[in-house]
């Protein structure tokens, strides 16, 4: 059977796969034609129902038993688990999340609160796009796209000003550093990551849930936006069309329910599976054995396994995930190494790809790129917060000396993360960023 891939370019990838193959299979072929070899676990396929909700292909499951209709299955590439750009060790992976993002961006599911970050996010894409360009016309007609998408006024003409001062000041960065800094600036947007649910109440308001890196958002249309974390959830099911679940709320960590009924049993199952898999995803050590074993049955696979209880027909897994953000980034970050940086093209695969010519400088310089990258992302690494794995390390904690937490991370310690030491006190030190280091970021 085949498999129509599209990317968020709308580039369309032609796999070719046995009638009985499994999500995975198609996924790991997608990614082998990008050239992404070890980290194809931030991404995921995505297709639409027959009433045109955006559903997870499930990885583990056999592709027929979850699409309807006949081949060739029609499915979207695109960013499951978002992650900071620093994690990324591929330039193939990075272009891919700056692919997503910029659709993000574009379809309105992302965006800048403020006209300076509205001003940098557009120079950036302007840089990422163009590279160093002096076609004056182009960039204004870019400029002005982007404004109308991101609901800055053509007419302003101090913004459009702004966009070309920050794009003139980017001259000299690569293009692919462009789309590193362009993920970085839409990372710290506070809807980033998420996948959006919508619901109601018990009482019939609406709300609008949000599963992202760091817990849920409930954004109810009389209230503020409340966050819960993943530390404080306790429990949560889906039955029909009824999504449950049990959370610590307050100073005082009130245990609290909150019901909400989605538009379809669909829905709510989605809305479980994607709270369930982004929490092992972002906050576990390792993937529960509960969670990749949990699966279901058919009518017929049910009434098979009361004869044989341990037959495969009818099963369905419920989860994809297989493992955690810092197991992929590990992985990741050995197998690369093992390898000496060196990523090997694609052999005997299915897709339609065009090549362009190549040269032996492009190659040298390619893998000179790949090593820089890798070095970049291995020095940025170091300096991130071995607790939250996400902000910058500039807390010391004493008596024992250690330096591996940012300022949120260490108020909450007690005793030191990598000693078990007591702490008795912990201070601000100054450790260059990377914006101080000169021309790194060139």
């Amino acid at each position: 059977m085949w498999c129509l891939v599209s990317q968020p370019n709308a580039v369309v990838i032609e796999v070719k796969l046995d009638h009985k193959a499994k999500g995975l299979e198609c996924l790991e072929k997608v990614c082998e034609c990008l050239g992404i070899n070890k980290e194809c676990d931030y991404f995921g396929l995505q297709y639409k129902t027959v009433k045109g909700q955006d559903v997870w292909l499930n990885l583990r499951n056999v592709i027929e038993h979850q699409v309807a209709g006949v081949h060739p299955y029609r499915f979207a590439l695109r960013v499951k688990f978002w992650v900071p750009p620093h994690l990324l060790l591929q330039e193939s992976t990075r272009h891919q999340f700056y692919l997503h993002a910029k659709l993000e961006l574009c379809e309105g599911r992302l965006r800048p609160t403020d006209n300076q970050t509205v001003c940098k996010t557009i120079a950036l894409l302007a840089q990422a796009e163009f590279g160093d360009c002096d076609d004056l016309v182009a960039l204004v007609q870019f400029y002005a796209y982007w404004c109308e998408h991101l609901d800055v006024s053509v007419d302003d003409e101090e913004s459009i000003d702004r966009i070309q001062k920050l794009y003139s000041e980017m001259r000299g960065m690569k293009q692919t550093t462009a789309e590193y800094w362009l993920i970085k600036e839409v990372s710290g947007l506070h809807n980033f990551g998420e996948e959006v649910f919508e619901g109601r109440t018990a009482s019939g308001s609406s709300v609008l849930v949000g599963v992202g890196p760091h817990g849920i958002s409930l954004n109810f249309s009389d209230q503020e936006q409340q966050m819960i974390p993943y530390t404080a959830i306790r429990s949560a099911a889906s039955h029909r069309r009824v999504f449950e679940m049990w959370y610590l709320a307050g100073v005082e960590h009130t245990e609290t329910l909150i019901v909400l009924k989605l538009e379809s049993s669909l829905g709510a199952n989605t809305l479980y599976r994607a709270l369930t898999e982004k929490h092992a995803f972002y906050s576990c050590e390792t993937v529960r054995g509960a969670v990749t074993s949990q699966y279901i049955r058919d009518l017929k696979g049910t009434i098979i396994s009361i004869f044989n209880e341990d037959s495969p027909l009818g099963k369905k897994y419920v989860f994809d995930i297989q493992r955690t953000c810092r197991e992929v980034h590990d992985n990741a970050r050995r197998a690369l190494y093992e390898k000496q940086n060196k990523v090997t093209p694609p052999t005997n695969c299915c897709c339609v790809v065009v090549h362009g010519p190549s040269s032996p400088e492009h190659t040298e310089s390619n893998t000179s790129s790949s090593r820089d990258s890798y070095k970049l992302a291995k020095l940025i690494d170091a300096l991130t917060c071995r607790i939250c794995m996400d902000a910058t390390i500039d807390h010391v904690f004493f008596p024992c000396g250690h330096v591996i937490a940012c300022g949120t991370c260490a108020t909450r310690c007690e005793t030191c993360p990598l000693c078990r030491g007591a702490i008795d006190e912990s201070r601000h030190v100054f450790i260059p960023t990377l914006a101080d280091l000169p021309d790194l970021h060139r």
